[in-house]
């Protein structure tokens, strides 16, 4: 069965900042009766895109690996949520790796026409960034570039853009004021996931 939420914990620390906002906001989704799976994306097998241009003509990825079943949940689902660490002011490498994937995307909606993930389908996209520096002006620069094409071509829109700094001084867990925030955004990002649902979104 497809998950009608995924949830894509993009960092490679197992027991991190990202894993326990998966955790979270997996929990409050399943209370509410919304079917999410968590893909802890470095613990997958994910290769990468080597342009060899396949799919320019077939509008599918020539590599076997543990992407090729993702294609169809973006299609099935009602959103993605992404939860990555920020590296060098962007996404982590396997994240960056995942969205290059998302080439045969782009080449089935833009060159051949004919897009494998359904144009006409509302979903929506939760999007938390967490940042181990104090903030600074660029700090999530190329991560919100990076991640605004990556949930246009899976036909998402990103309904909730969230921000940690600082993650280095103060985690997650003790982060009372961002945990708070961030349980607040999840609880209405599960709302919205209810109204589309039901039709009403």
């Amino acid at each position: 069965m497809n998950p009608e939420i995924i949830i894509i914990n993009a960092s490679p620390r197992k027991s991190g900042n990202c894993r326990n906002i998966s955790e979270d906001i997996e929990k409050i989704l399943k209370k509410r009766g919304i079917l999410a799976t968590r893909f802890d994306i470095y613990d997958m097998n994910i290769e990468y895109c080597d342009a060899c241009g396949y799919c320019e003509k077939t509008g599918k990825c020539r590599i076997k690996d543990d992407m090729t079943p993702m294609y169809e949940m973006f299609d099935k689902s009602y959103g993605t949520v992404v939860v990555c660490p920020v590296y060098f002011d962007s996404v982590s490498a396997k994240m960056k790796t995942l969205i290059d994937r998302i080439q045969a995307v782009y080449c089935s909606k833009f060159i051949l026409k004919n897009s494998i993930i359904a144009r006409n389908k509302k979903r929506i996209g939760m999007n938390i960034a967490v940042g181990g520096a104090d903030s600074y002006d660029t700090q999530f620069g190329g991560y919100d570039i990076t991640m605004d094409f990556f949930f246009r071509s899976i036909n998402s829109r990103s309904s909730s853009n969230i921000k940690m700094t600082s993650s280095d001084r103060i985690g997650y867990l003790e982060n009372e004021d961002f945990r708070k925030k961030l349980l607040s955004e999840a609880e209405n990002y599960a709302e919205q996931i209810e109204k589309l649902k039901r039709g009403d979104e």
